[in-house]
This record gives structure tokens, sequence and C-alpha cells, in this order.
């Protein structure tokens, strides 16, 4: 009796065993299967993968399953088993979140624009159901129409469409009408170039519009030929399918062959035209932005006569996650200056070891320099290269793999394939050496005009196109893409 309970219990041992090994090696079956699919790890370092893990499993399962081998090299086979099955199905989640982060970053998002319902800060209105009835001002702008038919579904009111934003400011000051309608971009005016209005005012709604992006990419296989990547870099944080004012503007010219980028900031107030509203319509560029991603890129084309194969759109909630993600970057500042004026937001002219908020606030940074935006590009570009220099040339990619897509989120969108986002990290992998990253800068003079598409009639601060430094620009992208 005691003999067959003794051959029970060896024989459950035996199946835990069994149990334990076929787990752990369906385990990393999936693992592999994954990371073949995932087309990210160059195929050496695939090869050495599968063949040195297939042969501990190999020998782990065979001395998990003979009767005769003792159980102190089950039980060790079986730890070994356990370690590897964890570590795997870890590993299965990363996999999976790469690859649906890849897929989100690089699907077709319809973007948003929003409207706020604003009131002067005084007013007795505390609530969108207040000013059911009331009369509300409408600056006219693409999407205007779209968003008043929102709000209409939301309360009745009395709608005044404005072609002159000062005039609809004035209005709702002088308690002509009762609120106003606008968007981020003509929302933030108050902040900028119509500061000396003084005019307070609070939110009490927002009304978000649809756009339907348009397809522009242009595809290149960009392991093999040399490619301009547009970087907008929005003023906001948040969701990144949001309409906003584009603060950075630079091409990224990539050769990939050559392992060279070459860098080219346009400064957001330069004045260029906008194609879809015909060759008198002239505007900053950072307006541009205010007709979605696909607009800036067309402007900057024509700016440059160039082709743009791909978009990055980002924010900046982007630009802190990712440098927050990789423990901080370097930046060499050619000033001694303080970030809007603030004592505790201050660089030393030098190197200076910056978290994400503090490289946010020093490549923003405009009215501490002389240049102004001129500077202020050119510090956009010192943060840009810090981060490339720290994610390609050491480990970092691959140690905070993870924390990095944490860290984008919804923050970071592209129209560049999936493929060729994995064909990109795969090089790198395979070749962990560093970029030679060259910079140039496009300049301008100071002009000021009531010209501009999105707001004609006011007297705004544009930079009129330099010739010469259009020109060189053009050169110079030209001598990557043309190699």
């Amino acid at each position: 009796m005691k003999k067959n309970r003794r051959k029970r219990s060896k024989n459950k041992g035996i199946w835990f065993f069994r149990a334990i090994a076929i787990i752990s090696i369906i385990i990393f079956i999936v693992f592999g299967i994954m990371l073949y699919v995932l087309d990210m790890i160059p195929f050496k370092y695939l090869i050495i993968f599968y063949i040195v893990f297939g042969l501990l499993y190999l020998y782990l399962f065979i001395t998990s399953f003979p009767k005769k081998i003792k159980n102190k090299f089950k039980i060790s086979s079986c730890v070994f088993l356990i370690l590897f099955g964890t570590i795997f199905g870890v590993g299965i989640k990363y996999l999976n979140d790469t690859m649906d982060f890849v897929g989100v970053i690089s699907k077709d998002l319809f973007q948003k624009e929003v409207y706020y319902v604003m009131t002067l800060e005084n007013s007795k209105y505390k609530d969108i159901k207040d000013l059911d009835g009331k009369s509300i001002g409408i600056y006219s702008s693409k999407n205007s129409t779209k968003a008043s038919n929102e709000l209409n579904k939301k309360i009745k009111n009395i709608s005044k469409e404005y072609k002159n934003v000062v005039e609809l400011f004035e209005d709702l000051q002088d308690n002509k009408i009762d609120a106003v309608l606008i968007n981020e971009s003509t929302k933030n005016l108050l902040d900028t170039d119509l500061a000396d209005m003084k005019l307070k005012l609070k939110e009490i709604y927002k009304v978000y519009v649809s756009i339907e992006k348009t397809d522009i990419v242009k595809v290149v296989d960009i392991t093999k030929k040399p490619f301009n990547i547009y970087v907008a870099g929005g003023d906001a944080y948040g969701s990144i399918d949001n309409v906003t004012n584009t603060d950075v503007n630079m091409i990224i010219t990539v050769d990939p062959i050559n392992r060279k980028v070459l860098l080219t900031s346009i400064p957001r107030d330069y004045y260029v035209n906008l194609p879809s509203f015909g060759d008198d319509a002239y505007d900053k560029l950072t307006h541009a932005g205010y007709y979605g991603i696909e607009e800036s890129a067309k402007a900057i084309e024509n700016l440059l006569d160039i082709d743009i194969n791909y978009y990055v759109k980002v924010n900046f909630s982007t630009i802190e996650g990712v440098i927050d993600a990789i423990k901080g970057v370097d930046v060499y500042s050619d000033y001694s200056f303080c970030a809007n004026g603030r004592p505790d937001i201050c660089y030393k002219k030098g190197n200076n070891h910056l978290d994400g908020f503090h490289a946010l606030m020093f490549a923003r940074e405009r009215y501490a320099f002389k240049d102004g935006d001129v500077q202020r590009v050119k510090n956009q570009q010192k943060v840009l290269t810090a981060i490339i220099d720290k994610v390609t040339s050491s480990t970092t990619l691959v140690t905070n793999f993870s924390q990095i897509l944490d860290s984008v989120g919804n923050s970071f969108s592209t129209n560049m394939e999936t493929k060729n986002i994995n064909r990109f990290i795969k090089m790198q992998l395979n070749d962990m050496r560093g970029w030679d990253i060259e910079s140039q800068n496009l300049v301008g003079t100071d002009l000021y005009t009531k010209n501009t598409y999105t707001y004609p009639n006011i007297e705004l601060y544009v930079m009129k196109q330099d010739e010469k430094s259009v020109n060189s620009a053009k050169e110079k992208i030209n001598g990557y893409i043309n190699k």
C-alpha cells in the first residue's frame, strides 16, 4: 500500500516537471515567433538567440523527463525552466506593447481642432447652459462653422460672425456680446500679439471638430536612400491629434548609408505661402499648423523646393517624456540666461545636464536673446542633437526601450510606415555607430504687416525671408539627397 502511494507520488512529481517544461517551452516558442514577426532585431542576433536558448531548452527538457534522472537535477532544471518562462513571459508583454506602439503612432488618425467658449473673467456665466439664448461672437476661420454647429447641439444661441479678431474681442469687452467661440490659435493671441488689450477671459466649454488627414507620404526605403522628415513641434501638452500652431519646424535630412544627419530649422514666424489657399495667401509658418500638419509640410516643400517623405509630430509632452526616460541630456548653452524671466529656471553658459522640463524650457525660450527666434531654433537643434546622440551612441535605446515607449504615449505621431520604422531600428541595432550631425537655420529680417492669411487687418510680427539663406539651405539639403 505504502509502495503504491510512493509510486503515485513519484508519478505526480514527474508529471509536474513535465508540465513546467512544456509550458516554459511554449512560452519560449511564442516569444521567438513574436521576435521574428516584429522584424526589429538583426538576423545575426536572432540566430544566436535561437541556437543558445534552443540548446538550453533541449538540455532542460531532457533532464526533466527520464525517470532515471536524479531529483536534484530535475529540481535544478525546473527552477531554470520557471525562470526562463517568467522572463520570456514578461518579454511577450514588452513585444506586444512595442507592436501596439508602432501601430498607434503610424496609423492614420483624424486630427482634432479645439474651440473654446470663453467669457470675460468677471462675468456671471459659469456653465455652458448659462449661455443658452445668449449672443456668442464667432471668429470666422476654416472650421468655425463646424464648431458653431456642434455648439448648437448643446445650446441655442444668437451667433454673430466676425472677420476682424480685434473687433470680436472689443465687442466682448464692451458687453455687446456675451461670449466668444475661438480656436487655440486665436486664444493664444491674447498672450502674444494682442497682449496690450489686457483682456482676461475664462473658459466655459470646449467644442471638438474632427479634421480628416490627407496622405502626403512619399515612400522610400529609409535604410538605403536619403530622405527628409518634417518635425512639427506643437505648442501644447496632451493628445497629439489636436491641431495646434507649430513652435518647432525642422527638416531632418538623413543619409543612412554614410550615417549623416542634417538639421534645418525654420523660424516659427517665417513669412511663407500657404499653398492650399492661393499664391497670395501668406502667413507665419506657425499659423500653417492651424490648418493641419499637411499644410505646414506643403509650405516648407514650396519654400525649400524639396520633397518631404515623412512627418513626425510631437508636442511638449513628447519632449519632456522622452528626455526623462533616457535620464536627461547634456546640452551646451551659448549664453547664461533664465527662461521666462524666472530665477528658478536658469542656465549657465557651457554644458548643462537637463531633465525633460528644463530641456523644454531651454528649447522654447526666445525673449532672453537678442536674436530671439533665431537663437531659439539653434537651441532646439542642440536639444534634438543631444537626444539623438544619447539614444544612438550607447545602450540607451536597449536599456530604456520600454520607458521611452511609455513616455511617448499619445503625444507622438508619424505617417511613416510600420515596416520602415522597424527596418530603421533594426539597422541601428545592427550597427550602433553614432551619426555625424550637421545643422543650419534660416534667417530673415523683421517685418510688421497686416497681410497675414489667418489674421488679416491685424498688424503682426513676421520674419521676412532672406533669399540667400533660403538658397543656401536648399543647396545643403540637395547635397544630402542627391548623393
